[in-house]
């Protein structure tokens, strides 16, 4: 709990305030139902969103998705794979601009990235894992606490 002192010209007050931890929601790594593969490493996932990997086993084109710079899940989900903030890898996007490598496709929301993911042949984002349905396949997790996985977590989707 957080307190705050409070001076009113000869009075002063006391307010406790409750801190609330906010707890970062568990993420799934998606991909089309249909695709064949069941499970990706932390190190194949963060060459496909650096685009330095763009073909799946089967020789189809991967297409990565991306949710905006300023979604909570994007931080969490960059600063764990990819090892830095969105807002903070614009120089490396425009260093392979003049390649002609773009950054992974950006959409609004988790319902859709799982459209995209479901409609898009090679097609592979991250949603809250609370989101996922039948449309997509999880293939990685990042835990709430941060850890990697390919082993499905409890989770907790009141």
């Amino acid at each position: 709990m957080r307190a705050f002192l409070i001076t009113l010209g000869w009075c002063c007050v006391l307010i406790a305030q409750p801190s609330f931890a906010v707890e970062k929601p568990a993420i799934a790594v998606i991909v089309a139902e249909d695709f064949p593969k069941n499970t990706i490493s932390a190190a194949e996932l963060r060459l496909i969103y650096w685009r330095k990997k763009d073909y799946w086993a089967n020789g189809k084109r991967m297409h990565p998705v991306n949710l905006p710079v300023d979604n909570p899940l994007r931080m969490q989900f960059s600063n764990k794979i990819l090892g830095s903030l969105p807002n903070t890898q614009n120089d490396y996007w425009n260093g392979l601009y003049f390649h002609g490598i773009s950054p992974p496709h950006v959409v609004n929301s988790d319902e859709a990235v799982i459209r995209y993911v479901q409609e898009t042949s090679g097609g592979i984002g991250y949603v809250d894992a609370c989101k996922v349905d039948i449309r997509v396949k999880p293939i990685f997790w990042i835990t709430s606490d941060g850890d990697m996985t390919n082993a499905v977590p409890s989770l907790n989707c009141d």
